[in-house]
Order: C-alpha cells, then structure tokens, then sequence
C-alpha cells in the first residue's frame, strides 16, 4: 500500500491523502494466470460528510494501469468538497526559452516553457497565440508548435524552423 496526497490547484490550502494498493494472484487451476486488482481510497469525508467508499479495478494491465488511476482519482476527487475555491486571475507566464543567445546557430531549435503559477485553472493552449518577430515581420506559428512535455501548469513547447539555409551562392 502506498499513500498519496492530493491538493485542488484552485484550493492550495487543502490537501487529501489517497491509498492505493496493486496486487495480484493466481486463479486455481489456470496455468501462471495473474490476476491484477487496483484498490484506491481514502479517509476523507464527501460532500454529505459521508465516508467515500473505496473503488476496487479488476483485470488491471500494464497498458492501461495509468488512465485507470485517474480515472478512479478523478471519481473519488468529484466526491470532495473543496470550497472554498480562489479564482484563477493570472495568465500563464514564458518561464524560459531556449536559445538564449543573439547569435544562436540556424539549426537550432526553439524551445518556450510555459507556467501557470497557483491558484490554477490550468492552462488552454487552444486559446494560445505564439508570435515570432524578427525585429522586422511578425510571424504567427501558433499552429507550427509542437507540445514536447506537458503537466497540469506548466507546458514545454518546441519550434523546428520550417526552411533551414546553411549555405550561401554568390
């Protein structure tokens, strides 16, 4: 058994501890059959002031071992009063960018991390507009921006120049 904690992103001040257990066994009779079974809880009230029961996945797989946790996360945090909620007023912010040098080399890259500091809603990238300026044009390659990492509030986004020229005629 391991335990966890969980903390809204829009009520820092309140945090709730998980347990979550994996095991396994074998059916009698069936040749080295595993059976995986994922149990998670917690002792945290719900909304009513009712104790929340535990959720119990059987037939777990390595495959699909992560989207079950969220999604019987997500199902035991619905259940959570987590008032009072902070409104979300900030927009996220260019924490760093890669290069960093004037005279960067024309193969490189461009690499734009991306946070939002709490209180968060989290952050839209739909919404998002990236502008490149080259101190003459502005050029909006929103939609050339590839996402390379990405958390809740904080987002690495890469931009591979679509045209590379290493060489000049005369």
């Amino acid at each position: 058994m391991a335990e966890f904690f969980v903390r809204h992103t829009l009520n820092y001040n309140k945090t709730v501890k998980f347990n979550i257990t994996l095991r396994y066994f074998v059916i009698k009779g069936e040749e080295s059959e595993h059976m995986w079974t994922l149990e998670m809880g917690t002792t945290h009230e719900d909304i009513n002031g009712d104790l929340i029961s535990a959720k119990k996945v059987h037939n777990i797989s390595a495959g699909n071992l992560d989207e079950i946790i969220e999604t019987v996360l997500a199902d035991l945090c619905s259940q959570i009063d987590w008032t009072p909620l902070v409104d979300d007023k900030e927009a996220p912010l260019v924490d760093n960018f890669l290069p960093t040098e004037n005279n960067a080399p024309i193969g490189s890259d461009i690499r734009i991390i991306i946070k939002d500091k709490l209180p968060s809603a989290g952050i839209d990238l739909s919404n998002m507009k990236i502008i490149l300026n080259n101190s003459m044009i502005d050029f909006d390659i929103s939609g050339e921006v590839q996402i390379v990492d990405a958390y809740y509030n904080e987002y690495e986004l890469k931009w591979v120049t679509p045209l590379r020229v290493y060489e000049t005629y005369d």
